[in-house]
């Protein structure tokens, strides 16, 4: 059989006219680079989206090169399907800004800008993307006075927002609609919004998905704005929803309002809808959160709260609540949905294990868990996320405790508070003011000369409160709510540091070595016990009037200052540590798990006071301790007032100056299981402080199953009873007592977190 051979020019037209392959089909993105430098193909972003066709087809990237753009921009409605991005995963890298008000008079003349035409970008196109960016509208309020100044007008549909930041004051971001007869679905993932008065407005469908919206305060002691002013037409069943995202705020306590509903342009028919689900909402939350506008009744609008938590949350009257049945109907993928099906929202496959900061504490695991859990820093944007190397550089991490944005804190190496801005050390004699000195305290008031009856007053006493106060302000430091603070790696640690979580929710403290908590200045009460006592005030960690604590995997002892290598004077150990670990003053749902404590004498107090009207402490103080390794200690491990305690797969070694394990305090509710006692005798497992009951089981004393409650009767005479009242549910993992000796030592303490 003869070949057909064709010509070429034949050959090549028979290729070309061949039916293309899926991947020659489909569309191919073109990219457009603005780079300031004149690096790129334009050098502001106006000029890339003027040369994307009019009826654009295909994607077409804008990718802004690092850098601060200053220029008002219009993405108009013929120019669909661009993305806008940064081209670092950085959003503050990329900032796209100008800075008029609505008050601002126009160049030419024709009179103010006014609120829509304040907008530093006009984003009209369907199809839109945004990511990696900032958007601001920097007008200066202080300067210039306060006025609507808009960083960014929406009215496409399908538009993601996702990893961009949103910068203003009053009306920073106006969610909109081209008119009010047509809808715009809009999605914000991962985004943070910044504002004062009404600055997420608007009448558009816009779904805030894990964002972190913050409060900014006006300075004011009752009222410093509004979050919200939704305009949503009553036609539409979805306006504004803002779904796990956490609300802060560096305003005062009950000074921001949710929102209220803005009849736009005086529409009779609008209806403002706004639901604020599964969030966390700062202390900035008025008890009434939601409020009139324009004449529009917050009653007769759609304005709704389901399922938040934190210190701003709560349920009232005038806290409209979703059923869990009507919430079905108000997911982020409803209200996106429309009619096509749309559905931009991230629902992926499981992913790898998180980095460190980033993990939360596991469903179930102890009171922690309780309600809402413990997520900490999780949340953090990158602009939140820190590595410390130096005292100066942790506190500046830390922030104020009162702006409670999500942040993570990672500590590298060691980190001593001891040391100046400069990093030099300092000794007690750098924190002594107003003439202090021990030499001089011991002279004036040994009990030769002040006697025994009365605590210490006078010049020298008031001299060593000053002292201390200069030594507390210096060392002390603070955590704010929805913080993770955690060490890279084993040998993170934080020396001679007083850490204080205080009126705090949601705080995760992990893998730290946390050191030599000493006080220069500890004061003498001859008044203390028959002989007196010297004590000291500062703790290693106090977890004080704070809710949902995971402390874990932290070491926590006196470092190479222990108190046994104190002096003695007046006849007393001159004690220069109080608590290694107390939670305290109405703390509560905190776990303790895989910590190390050793080398010290009082060690956790759950609760400082017998007083049940004190901090309103009987139904609080509900702690979880597992798997946490007591180490040669001497008392508290720990001592129990009200709380119910649950203290399970512990294990316990004894040593020189034990005197008991577990303190059952005035109203406590101890739940003490599967622990093993090596080193301790089995009536000294317990000592009793006005408690009445406690359950103790299958715990082990030498490695022999001992009723720990019966052994303290025996040798006491006492009838404490076995039954504390309840029984815990939050308990993900036990292990077999026999186990714990071999299996806590090795796992728990800094640098043993997998």
């Amino acid at each position: 059989m003869r070949r057909l051979i064709l010509p070429p020019l034949i050959a090549l037209t028979a290729l070309a006219t061949a039916a293309p392959t899926a991947a020659a089909a489909a569309p191919r993105p073109r990219t457009i680079v603005v780079a300031g430098d004149g690096s790129g193909d334009h050098t502001n972003v106006q000029d890339a989206v003027n040369a994307v066709p009019s009826g654009n087809t295909r994607p077409v990237t804008i990718l802004v090169r690092k850098g601060t753009y200053k220029q008002q921009v219009v993405i108009p409605a013929d120019k669909p399907h661009i993305t806008l991005a940064g081209d670092t995963r950085d959003p503050r890298e990329v900032v796209l800004t100008y800075d008029v008000s609505a008050a601002t008079p126009k160049p030419d003349g024709s009179g103010p800008y006014g609120t829509s035409g304040s907008a530093s970008y006009v984003i009209g196109a369907p199809d839109f993307t945004a990511r990696d960016l900032t958007f601001e509208n920097a007008y200066d309020e202080a300067a210039n006075g306060a006025s609507q100044a808009v960083a960014v007008r929406t009215t496409g549909d399908r538009q993601v927002y996702d990893n961009v930041r949103f910068l203003g004051n009053q009306d920073t971001l106006y969610v909109n609609t081209a008119s009010a007869g047509t809808a715009a679905r809009q999605y914000f993932h991962d985004c943070y919004v910044e504002g004062d008065v009404d600055f997420i407005f608007g009448r558009a469908t816009a779904v805030f998905d894990g964002c972190v919206i913050k409060a900014l305060s006006r300075g004011s002691a009752d009222d410093n704005g509004y979050v919200t002013a939704a305009s949503t037409e009553v036609s539409h069943p979805y306006g504004i929803l803002i779904h796990r995202s956490h609300l802060v705020s560096d305003a005062p306590a009950g000074t921001f309002h949710l929102g209220r509903p803005w009849p736009a342009g005086g529409s009779t028919t609008a209806r403002g809808q706004v639901l604020i689900r599964e969030s966390w909402l700062g202390q900035q939350v008025k008890d009434a959160p939601w409020t009139d506008m324009s004449g529009l009744s917050w009653r007769d609008a759609r304005l709704s709260e389901y399922r938040n938590h934190g210190p701003g949350a709560g349920v009232n009257d005038d806290r409209p609540q979703l059923t869990a049945a009507r919430a079905r109907a108000f997911t982020p993928e409803r209200y996106l949905a429309g009619a096509d099906g749309w559905n931009p929202v991230r629902r992926r496959s499981p992913a790898p294990k998180p980095e460190p900061g980033r993990e939360i504490l596991p469903r179930g695991d102890g009171w922690a868990a309780a309600t809402t859990g413990t997520t900490g820093g999780s949340a953090a944007r990158p602009e939140d996320v820190h590595v410390v190397r130096t005292r100066a550089q942790l506190l500046a991490a830390l922030g104020d405790p009162a702006d409670n944005t999500p942040k993570i804190v990672y500590v590298k190496g060691a980190v001593d508070a001891d040391t100046d801005a400069a990093g030099n050390p300092l000794t007690c004699d750098d924190y002594a003011a107003d003439g202090y000195s021990l030499p001089a305290y011991l002279a004036a008031y040994d009990p030769a000369v002040w006697g025994r009856s009365t605590v210490p007053s006078g010049p020298l006493e008031q001299a060593r409160q000053a002292s201390y106060a200069k030594m507390a302000e210096h060392v002390t430091i603070t955590v704010g709510s929805n913080v993770t603070l955690i060490g890279m790696g084993a040998n993170a640690a934080l020396k001679s540091f007083g850490l204080r979580v205080s009126n705090a929710d949601n705080v995760i403290v992990r893998n730290l070595t946390i050191t030599d908590t000493s006080d220069c200045f500890p004061q003498w009460d001859p008044t203390d016990g028959a002989e007196g006592n010297w004590n000291a005030s500062f703790d290693n960690v106090e977890v004080s009037g704070s809710t949902h604590v995971w402390i874990d995997h932290n070491t926590l002892n006196d470092g190479a200052n222990p108190d046994s290598g104190q002096p003695r004077y007046f006849g007393r150990p001159y004690q220069v540590h109080d608590g290694l670990l107390d939670i305290v003053r109405g703390s509560n749902f905190v776990t303790l798990s895989w910590n190390h404590l050793s080398g010290h004498d009082k060690v956790t107090l759950i609760g400082n006071t017998d007083n049940p009207d004190r901090y309103d402490e009987q139904d609080k103080l509900k702690v979880t301790l597992h798997h946490n390794h007591f180490d040669r200690l001497g008392q508290r491990a720990p001592r129990v007032r009200f709380g119910q305690v649950h203290v399970y797969n512990n294990y316990y070694r004894g040593g020189d100056g034990h005197g008991y394990s577990i303190g059952v305090g005035f109203g406590s509710q101890v739940y003490a299981d599967g622990n093993a006692f090596d080193g301790i005798e089995a009536a000294k497992v317990l000592t009793v402080f006005s408690g009445t009951a406690i359950t103790a089981r299958d715990n082990l004393v030498d490695g022999v199953p001992v009723d720990v409650v019966a052994a303290y009767n025996a040798a006491n005479g006492t009838t404490l009873g076995g039954d504390a009242g309840w029984t815990p549910t939050l308990v993900p993992r036990r292990h077999p007592a026999r186990l714990l000796r071999y299996l806590v030592p090795a796992g728990a303490g800094a640098g043993h977190l997998r």
